[in-house]
């Protein structure tokens, strides 16, 4: 079982980091479809952490901004999710046109924030 385990992080890392152009083929729209499927549920922190740093700029109730962009994230889930599933579905089809992606970023990882982005406040930056 671990080594199963094991075997799919490892497939899954190397479909996730093998590129980031939109497909031009079946099989990368394939391999797009089933990265999205996996990695679906990382939008809900992915947007929870987005709203906090734009609501922490913006006002003090920032657990209101969290909750929102984990709200948001669900939604996200489903869209990215969905959007796997109809990846894998019809990767054979050149449908949308050129293989594009339906949901942008292509892939959950590919604008997550920079470093730079996590010091949100003057008082917390590293001169």
């Amino acid at each position: 079982m671990r080594r199963a385990s094991t075997n799919i992080i490892v497939i899954l890392s190397l479909l996730i980091w093998s590129g980031t152009a939109h497909a031009s083929s079946p099989a990368q729209k394939l391999k797009r479809g089933l990265v999205n499927i996996v990695t679906a549920p990382f939008e809900i922190p992915r947007q929870a952490r987005q709203y906090w740093i734009e609501g922490a700029q913006q006002t003090d109730h920032i657990i209101v901004w969290v909750i929102s962009g984990a709200v948001y994230g669900v939604v996200q889930d489903f869209k990215r999710f969905g959007a796997g599933v109809w990846d894998v579905v019809t990767f054979p089809i050149e449908q949308p046109a050129d293989y594009r992606p339906l949901v942008a970023p292509e892939y959950v990882f590919e604008d997550w924030p920079s470093d730079e982005s996590v010091f949100i406040f003057k008082r917390d930056r590293v001169q």
